[in-house]
């Protein structure tokens, strides 16, 4: 007896040691598999559109224009300009009687940098920028600027200071402070006044003045560039419909007037044109990034020399820009540019005419034979794009030679920019030529991960330890490696980068890594089958609900409708029906319908509502006096101390956040108020406070709730809160009621008599409950994003939200914030489901791998969904969807060590 309780320690200590080394492995292959699968989503649809080995293709002989002036008003939408005279009589005057017009479609990110990378450069934004922000300029790219003959920029240094990495002498650069751009300034064109005053001080003092070395500002190819951020700092900080945003307008518009005049008065010899356009627009609630029209249109308006004038509309991509920019004044169009020059802005004669359209050509096809040749010599199966050969392309080109010589212009015209649109499809068609082949390898390399999931969760809720369970002895160990050699080698002989490697074997790993419990999965098949009608039926249920949280993605009604599905989970499951009383199914019922409604509200509403804020507020300043009172009541009766004190500067910082906000929106206390500064007491205090609590489950919630609210309230100007309210208490009544299922109890007070600490997790047999336990908080984790928050993409984040803390432009700090508010209720439901698992002594592994099963599930329908063609909003939509969704997954384990901590922690004093 004694050596078989020995043996039974051992095993139990052997179980532990397996546990914790399987956890580790699920963690750290879960992690490295969704990291490998973002990148091959950037390497099949976004991968970098540079490329090297073209030729430069000289300039056209007679150029229209000698000098460019570029005018980019940041964050200046086309429906605030176009047609409103107003707001801008001066352009509108240019639209109407000196020149053309139209408007520029830019592509998603709608950000600073790739649209000014699009316009400058031709090229859509390299991936790996993505990472660096604005801050930096991680890729060295041919653009119009740097191909200028002398460039003269002047803004904001996070735009100007990308287009002179290699620190060329010919490139002037002059920015002002970063200080300087604040979202509380309530005089914005203050930043567009610096600009201009430095111009007119460079055209009175520099050039007009000069004596020494001065025909560097008489010669042809120069660019003079005015970057104004006054408009996008007046939209962030005051909402395209305040008046702050059409007075900017106006002041832009006056200025870029006085500028034409002091252009045309140093420069009087009409060789100079003008352009104004716009980097993105803004939406209507004052941000940008995603794909809505107010965001990706922005004016396009051109006059002066070579320029034709022409009052209808014609609009243009923003990478068709660059080429219409460097053709105007002769350099050379940027060697990557894939833009298509717009012909009917130019009054050219018929020879210049088509001399500009066969240098654009010869720079495309530069491009397209460059990827053709190389997808040729190192592709195994090589498909030419439309039958394509060097000899199909010279006589291309032939053709529109004799065509030139015989000066047949119209048919020149036609011909050759049907050849530059084969051009960049055929560029494009090469650029993801192992589009297809990467997919089918990812999707097979992750199906077989969620099989390996799916094994790991039968195979911990066997009753069979897996020591003992039969294993073949696999024979073909050798067909393995040579399968892992030749895959090495086929991706060497086609010259693929290094993540190629990855994509391709990472289905011959995951089946290395499965093969080892087929057998596992045979004797569950078995089992599957003996009960198969409850098993089909639930597989359907929860295949079903994944799906409607996908429906959410692309219409938040999709959420409306889950919640109404789980307001009747407490009357349709038997174990959550026998375990309740009418009390709690109400409850429960009303929480489920007050969440409904909130995801059928109008997307993003960011103007201050003080009637919901207010409400919000209130009831927080309610829930929290209810809370404590029982609380009190309960623990009073058991002589357990509660941390009055610790409640109390808790309450005060709650009280302090919504009276600071008021202030704040009521232009009680101005933005820039250095009494600002109590906002990071009153948001870092409160959490400080939540070691200080007990260990029992309520009032630790209770602790942490109350914690994070005064935060939540400082960057909060709608609805915000009162969803956070019912989002909370829906939370507690889910915790109530799994307790007790749990404890079989039907008094609503066991929950006060547990405690979060160590526990260990008990072997229980596979149920419909585990299942229902992992999809209750993985959709309370999609709800808490998409119930205050934007389908689109990460537009619907106002950095006018953090006011309270900073309104100086500062992105990472500013993302930091939004970030966190944005996390507070994912770690509400965390430690909601930590107390979940502790009362029920729950395997943790476990219900995150069924958690991972439903995400991976819905990755696998994303990564499908993704798309780098269509509408812009169809492009943003779809990748920001992909990357919520692999953000979700990856951050899932991160958010539940925070719970743990919360929870946790206490201090040692």
């Amino acid at each position: 007896m004694y050596h078989l309780q020995i043996f039974n320690i051992m095993d139990d200590v052997q179980n532990v040691r397996s546990a914790k080394a399987n956890k580790y492995k699920v963690i750290l292959l879960g992690l490295a598999i969704h990291v490998l699968l973002l990148v091959a989503v950037f390497d099949v649809y976004f991968s970098s559109p540079l490329d090297h080995g073209m030729k430069l293709v000289q300039p056209i002989r007679k150029p229209p224009a000698k000098r460019l002036v570029l005018f980019v008003s940041d964050g200046l939408r086309a429906a605030s300009i176009l047609g409103h005279e107003e707001l801008a009589p001066y352009l509108n005057n240019i639209m109407k009687n000196k020149g053309s017009w139209g408007v520029a479609h830019t592509r998603v990110p709608t950000e600073s940098r790739p649209g000014h990378v699009a316009m400058l450069g031709g090229i859509y934004e390299d991936p790996s920028a993505i990472l660096k922000g604005w801050k930096s300029n991680p890729v060295d790219f041919d653009s119009v600027i740097n191909q200028s003959t002398n460039a003269w920029c002047w803004g904001s240094p996070d735009i100007i200071h990308i287009f002179n990495r290699n620190d060329l002498p010919k490139i002037r650069l002059y920015s002002y402070d970063s200080e300087k751009e604040d979202f509380g300034e309530i005089h914005t064109e203050k930043l567009d006044k610096w600009v201009f005053d430095k111009v007119f001080n460079f055209l009175k003092n520099d050039v007009e003045k000069c004596t020494i070395s001065c025909e560097k500002y008489h010669e042809s190819g120069n660019m003079f560039f005015l970057h104004l951020l006054g408009v996008d700092t007046a939209g962030h900080g005051f909402k395209p419909a305040n008046l702050q945003y059409t007075y900017n307008i106006q002041f832009v518009d006056q200025y870029v007037n006085k500028s034409y005049q002091e252009f045309e008065r140093l420069y009087n010899d009409k060789s100079t044109v003008y352009v104004f356009t716009a980097d993105h627009g803004m939406s209507e609630w004052g941000s940008h990034g995603g794909g809505s029209p107010h965001e990706t249109e922005v004016p396009f308006i051109a006059w002066g020399a070579g320029i034709k004038q022409n009052p209808v509309r014609q609009d243009i991509k923003q990478i068709d820009v660059a080429p219409f920019l460097s053709i105007l004044i002769g350099n050379i169009i940027p060697i990557n540019s894939l833009g298509m020059l717009p012909v009917e802005y130019l009054d050219v004669d018929n020879e210049t005419l088509m001399d500009v359209l066969m240098t654009n050509t010869r720079q495309l096809a530069e491009i397209f034979q460059v990827k053709h040749h190389r997808t040729e010599q190192n592709a195994l199966i090589y498909i030419p794009y439309e039958g394509a050969t060097d000899i199909t392309i010279r006589e291309r080109f032939h053709r529109l030679e004799q065509l030139q010589r015989t000066k047949n212009v119209r048919r020149f015209k036609l011909e050759s920019q049907e050849f530059m649109k084969f051009l960049i499809e055929g560029a494009d068609y090469y650029h993801n030529y192992y589009q297809y082949p990467i997919l089918i390898s990812i999707t097979i390399g992750f199906s077989f991960w969620i099989c390996y999931l799916i094994l790991l969760v039968l195979e911990f809720h066997s009753d069979i330890p897996s020591k003992i369970l039969p294993r073949r002895k696999h024979k073909k160990n050798m067909i393995l490696l040579v399968v892992y050699i030749v895959t090495v080698l086929t991706c060497y002989k086609s010259r693929f980068p290094l993540t190629y490697y990855f994509h391709f074997l990472f289905p011959i790993f995951m089946f290395s890594v499965i093969r080892q419990k087929l057998d596992l999965l045979r004797m569950f098949l078995a089992t599957f089958s003996n009960n198969l009608g409850p098993n089909l039926l639930n597989l359907v249920f929860y295949l079903a609900g994944l799906k409607i949280i996908v429906y959410g993605f692309h219409n938040r009604l999709g959420f409306s409708i889950l919640m109404l599905l789980i307001s009747t989970w407490i009357l349709s499951s038997k174990t959550l029906r026998e375990n309740t009383n009418p009390a709690e199914k109400t409850f429960w019922v009303s929480c489920c319908l007050i969440l409904s409604i909130f995801t059928m509200l109008p997307v993003m509403n960011t103007k201050f509502n003080i009637v919901a804020y207010t409400i919000g507020y209130v009831a927080w300043l309610l829930a929290f006096t209810q809370v404590y009172r029982n609380n009190k009541y309960f623990y009073n009766k058991g002589k357990v101390r509660v941390n009055k004190k610790s409640l109390l500067v808790q309450l005060t910082g709650l009280i302090a956040s919504g009276v600071l906000v008021i202030l704040l929106e009521k232009d009680i206390m101005p933005y820039y108020s250095p009494q600002k500064k109590w906002s990071w007491v009153i948001m870092t205090v409160p959490i400080a406070m939540v070691p200080f609590s007990t260990e029992f489950i309520p009032l630790r919630l209770a602790s942490t709730f109350f914690g994070f609210v005064p935060y939540y309230m400082l960057v909060s100007k709608n609805y915000e809160p009162l969803f956070l309210l019912f989002y909370s208490a829906f939370l507690c009544v889910w915790l109530l009621v799994e307790s007790k299922c749990f404890l079989k109890s039907k008094s609503y007070t066991i929950i006060y008599h547990h405690k979060f600490q160590e526990y260990g997790d008990v072997m229980k047999n596979l149920d419909a409950n585990v299942f229902r336990r992992a999809f209750l908080f993985m959709a309370m984790i999609f709800l808490g994003f998409f119930g205050t928050g934007n389908v689109a993409s990460v537009n619907s984040f106002d950095p006018m939200w953090v006011r309270a803390f900073l309104t100086l432009f500062s992105p990472f700090t500013m993302a930091a914030l939004i970030v966190f508010k944005l996390s507070i209720p994912f770690i509400f439901t965390c430690c909601v489901f930590k107390a979940i698992n502790a009362v029920g002594r729950e395997n943790v592994l476990i219900i995150f791998c069924i958690v991972l099963i439903f995400s991976d599930v819905m990755v696998m329908q994303f990564l499908y969904l993704i798309t780098n063609v269509g509408s812009w909003l169809e492009i943003g939509s779809s990748l920001s969807h992909f990357v919520m969704v692999e953000v979700f997954v990856m951050i899932l384990l991160l958010l539940y060590g925070v719970a743990h901590f919360l929870t946790s922690i206490k201090y040692p004093w």
